[in-house]
């Protein structure tokens, strides 16, 4: 998916979609996977992460056949929906399995180096994308995802089985009554909360930063790397998030974090050429990179084992809804007051958002022995 995510927004601009088009597009995009994620995690907890992972490989094939054959907003629209479906499916999946093999102890380290591999993908695939859409077009770009998630469906099978839940609860047919036994749980409406805020922020990136940067005249290829960088710090602070999260605790780390990301946000209107620009994506990679595994860790810890493909699932539920309420925001702001003052706003959110991070965090402790 990252290979689309920064040139589907350029790809709609240069369909004659306005920055609310755009905002519409890509908030729509997000509703469809928040609508279904409950029912993966769910579906990963019946039928097992191989059985859905394979699932997720035919869906992105599906979708990235659409986004190169159907050239229309709705088209783009409707193949950037299947693909957060079979990214949710696929994630849901994949981290069922490193919180099944993982103990207490380990559990923030392995996915600490789960998320080093996801993000090494997402460091390749903007620069890829952005190399093939420099020379051949967004079509072509949008045809390596074809390439890619093709060989992911035998790949599937590879994966190690999870070891069996206590007992057999979650299904298709009582997702919704076990949401709420989840939902309950001590800790799982603050890390929600977390989630949401957190990735308020990284939607405003992923939205309208390539179109920031197409307006201070960065080519294709130079908007993939600028992408890559957010990734590449992804990579690069998740092999010490298990060491730091045992010094520092997961409170201090996410205050932390989500200053970060309202610091990023905060200078790029005020950045016009390349490598400041590297930089401030680089920052909120930082961010990024300690949210997102830790939040893992922390929803895997906050629920039984036979709760933890829905579990996952709720989580994207949270995250998916920022996705589609942040576009929708901030495409708005754009229209009437341009596309920094919409950087400008989503920093100021975030950081008044910092002590009711604060707030939230305190109830949570470090794994012993991480």
């Amino acid at each position: 998916m990252a290979i689309v995510t920064p040139f589907v927004p350029l790809d709609i601009a240069a369909l004659g979609g306005s920055v609310i088009v755009i905002g519409l597009a890509v908030g729509a995009a997000g509703l469809l996977p928040m609508l279904l994620s409950v029912h993966v995690g769910a579906l990963v907890d019946e039928r097992g992460p191989v059985f859905v992972s394979k699932a997720a490989a035919v869906v992105y094939v599906v979708a990235g056949a659409i986004l190169v054959g159907v050239r229309s907003i709705p088209g783009v629209t409707l193949a950037y929906a299947l693909m957060g479906v079979g990214s949710i499916a696929l994630v849901v999946a994949t981290q069922t399995v490193v919180a099944a093999l993982s103990d207490p102890n380990s559990r923030i380290r392995n996915f600490g180096h789960y998320s080093v591999w996801s993000s090494a993908g997402a460091v390749a695939g903007p620069v890829a994308g952005g190399f093939v859409a420099q020379h051949w077009g967004f079509q072509a770009a949008f045809a390596l995802v074809l390439l890619c998630m093709v060989p992911a469906y035998p790949l599937a099978s590879l994966m190690r089985a999870v070891p069996a839940a206590p007992r057999h609860t979650v299904s298709l047919a009582t997702a919704h009554t076990h949401a709420g036994t989840v939902w309950r749980q001590s800790g799982v409406p603050a890390i929600l909360i977390i989630c949401f805020i957190v990735v308020c922020g990284q939607t405003l990136k992923q939205s309208f930063f390539s179109i920031y940067l197409q307006k201070v005249g960065l080519s294709a290829t130079l908007i993939g790397l600028a992408y890559a960088a957010d990734s590449l710090c992804q990579v690069a602070v998740r092999p010490a998030l298990g060491p730091n999260v045992e010094r520092f605790g997961y409170g201090r780390l996410l205050v932390a974090a989500t200053a970060m990301a309202a610091v990023a946000l905060g200078v790029t209107p005020l950045l016009h050429t390349f490598w400041p620009l590297v930089l401030a994506s680089g920052l909120m990679g930082v961010s990024t990179g300690v949210t997102q595994p830790a939040t893992m860790s922390m929803t895997a810890d906050a629920v039984g084992a036979e709760f933890w493909g829905l579990a996952m699932g709720i989580r994207q539920v949270a995250q998916r809804f920022a996705s589609v309420v942040s576009p929708i925001v901030f495409g708005v702001v754009i229209n009437v007051s341009g596309i920094e003052a919409a950087f400008l706003v989503g920093a100021a959110a975030l950081a008044g958002a910092v002590p009711i991070v604060s707030g939230l965090t305190r109830q949570f402790r470090p794994p012993d022995g991480t």
